[in-house]
């Protein structure tokens, strides 16, 4: 193993690390009273009052760090420009739909709709699509190195 490939890895891994603090700091940081709505027994409660716009533009705010560290994340594990381009056009993608997606079931009200927005919301604020990308990135690497 080289020095680079270790590099990358203790680089990728502080990305991560970053990750992890955007959770940690999330009530401090973001706008989202569903966070507090969806640790209790929603679905029996109405949706709180949301200031649609605020939760909006904070949650889109998060996706956002989400992606850019992601992207990163990315970069430092492979070092092919085809790959993050793929990836920063899914994230471009998946933020777009997932971003209106959840700003329509926010305006709604019904328990499918609670639990749809509970689980819109979890895929657009966590960095799901990270481990769904390195691991859809590795195979196609492991792939193009066995045709070798």
């Amino acid at each position: 193993m080289t020095i680079h490939r270790v590099f990358n890895g203790c680089v990728a891994l502080a990305l991560a690390s970053l990750l992890v603090l955007v959770r940690v700091y999330e009530k401090s940081i973001f706008y989202d009273p569903l966070l507090d709505y969806f640790h209790t027994n929603f679905q029996n409660r109405p949706i709180p009052e949301l200031n649609l716009p605020l939760l909006v533009l904070s949650t889109t705010g998060r996706y956002i760090i989400n992606s850019l560290l992601s992207l990163a994340v990315i970069w430092f594990l492979y070092k092919k420009r085809s790959y993050l381009k793929a990836s920063a056009w899914t994230y471009l993608f998946a933020g777009t739909a997932l971003g209106v997606f959840f700003t329509i079931l926010c305006t709604l009200d019904g328990d499918f709709v609670k639990m749809a927005l509970f689980y819109t919301r979890r895929f657009f604020i966590h960095p799901i699509l990270l481990f769904i990308m390195v691991a859809g990135l590795y195979y196609l690497k492991s792939k193009s190195t066995s045709r070798l």
